[in-house]
């Protein structure tokens, strides 16, 4: 028997609403594809749970963005299950009950991290007729009437570049008897439609990209990162036999030693340059250019017990050893450490100010101030060549299992 949050597929759904905008964002459109390509629709008042109403028991329903659209559907399910996976903001997954049929609600966008109108170069897919919408036009009441839209007035609520462009798509694709006059049904369910289709399309042609090559299934996972994170698992942690995962205290402690990225300037002082061309170097995929150089530490982490930092790094491997010796037998090491002195000054310094650890909250996070720093061996050893820092450990864990370099060959 599976477990009350255990979901079983048994159909794919691929589906967008357009609200109206005035006051309270609400649906009053909502079109669907099968993964077969069938589709359907629902346009008016009450498009929600009409919709609600024919999805399928066991159904797989993406939506691009869906923190925007499940606004439009939890009020309506009769239980909300603990699963749900919310990341800053962005719902990721949803899994629900709507008169007994369990459904299971995924953000496609945290798969394929583009607008839907860069699916089409992406995947290579037939763009479709070029996008024109009056959005603001299409109000509550106007919906409601259910009367024809007025052309020129329509025209108003689309940018003046697009305004030739969307008198030319009413004409072929919503034209009423009056010419004056379009049909806002057939017009919107034109434009919605090719959304579906392009995010259907575009996450098909990702999935089969995926099962041919790393033999994954995009169906399976809520993001991009957790493919990337079973692969590697699959290709480089399982293999190993004797890597472990992290809980409780070690991994909160050892978590700390992770320090984010930075956008700075020298000294981290503003300037204002004028006359003459600035470069702007971005340096991308960082962490895949780090797995490249590094490796995975065997084995469970153990307490430090009052060893010195010289201590720790008389006996730390040196580079290119993957096995402990009777001399070097520490592979790696995670800290909480004093920085007592900062020898060198540098303009982009590697010392973090810590305020979780540290008295001042209005510190400088990249400083050249002694302070109290979390930071594994390879920091250290930065901290010590190039800005000469002298460090007293506090406490940690260390390691003294093998390295494991295969990461730098999955990550290639």
């Amino acid at each position: 028997m599976g477990s009350k949050n255990s979901f079983r597929r048994n159909h794919v759904v691929y589906a967008d609403f357009e609200c109206s905008t005035d006051g309270v964002h609400k649906p009053y459109c909502v079109c669907w594809q099968y993964e077969d390509g069938k589709d359907g629709w629902f346009y008016g008042n009450n498009v929600t749970t009409k919709f609600l109403d024919v999805m399928k028991d066991g159904s797989l329903i993406y939506f691009h963005n869906l923190a925007y659209d499940i606004n439009f559907i939890i009020g309506y399910l009769d239980k909300v299950y603990d699963n749900s996976i919310i990341r800053n903001g962005r719902v990721m997954q949803m899994m629900g009950v709507y008169k007994g049929k369990k459904l299971l609600f995924k953000d496609s966008y945290s798969i394929a991290s583009k607008g839907l109108a860069e699916f089409p170069r992406m995947f290579k897919l037939n763009s479709g007729v070029k996008e024109a919408y009056p959005y603001d036009y299409y109000s509550s009441d106007r919906v409601s009437e259910g009367k024809n839209g007025i052309i020129e007035d329509a025209v108003e609520c689309v940018k003046e570049c697009n305004r030739d462009l969307f008198r030319s798509n009413v004409v072929k694709y919503a034209a009423a008897e009056n010419d004056k006059e379009f049909d806002m049904r057939d017009y919107c369910l034109m434009y919605c439609m090719q959304d579906v289709r392009i995010l259907r399309e575009g996450f098909i042609w990702f999935r089969e990209a995926l099962l041919n090559e790393f033999g994954l299934d995009a169906y399976d996972f809520v993001s991009i990162n957790s493919i990337a994170n079973r692969y590697l698992e699959l290709n480089c942690y399982w293999k190993n036999g004797n890597l472990y995962d992290l809980s409780n205290i070690p991994r909160e402690f050892i978590s700390r030693c992770i320090i984010g990225g930075r956008c700075m300037l020298a000294h981290n002082t503003k300037r204002i340059t004028e006359g003459r061309h600035v470069v702007d170097f971005d340096a991308v995929s960082l962490y895949p250019s780090a797995m490249a150089r590094l490796y995975c530490l065997e084995g469970m982490p153990k307490v430090i017990d009052g060893w010195t930092t010289k201590y720790l790094l008389n006996h730390l491997f040196e580079d290119g050893q993957t096995e402990p010796t009777a001399e070097r037998f520490i592979s790696g090491f995670f800290v909480e450490a004093k920085i007592v002195k900062v020898g060198i000054e540098r303009a982009f310094p590697l010392v973090v100010w810590n305020p979780d650890v540290n008295d001042d909250q209005q510190h400088e996070r990249a400083t050249n101030d002694p302070c109290t720093m979390y930071m594994d061996h390879i920091m250290m050893e930065d901290l010590i060549r190039y800005q000469k820092c002298e460090i007293k450990v506090v406490r940690g864990y260390y390691y003294d299992g093998k390295r494991d370099p295969r990461i730098q060959n999955v990550i290639q």
